[in-house]
């Protein structure tokens, strides 16, 4: 189930940023954990973006959840 696999990789340790990816092709990032919150029964997922405004999805039209091919930042010489 869809909510199992967005509460998994909340837990993950150490984290990795991932993005919710909508039936309508809508793509939701979340850079960390505090930033989504899923609801008891699972029936939907808040997730809020870096402008603070909550964004509420329906698990029926969630498609995937999957983790950010995130490059690592350049050390500064």
């Amino acid at each position: 189930m869809i909510v199992d696999a967005i509460r998994e990789l909340n837990q993950k340790v150490p984290f990795e940023p991932y993005e919710i990816r909508m039936a309508s092709g809508v793509k939701h990032r979340v850079p960390h954990p505090d930033f989504v919150l899923v609801s008891p029964r699972g029936n939907y997922v808040i997730v809020v973006d870096p402008q603070d405004r909550p964004h509420h999805l329906s698990t029926l039209l969630i498609e995937e959840a999957v983790v950010r091919n995130v490059r690592p930042r350049a050390k500064a010489r």
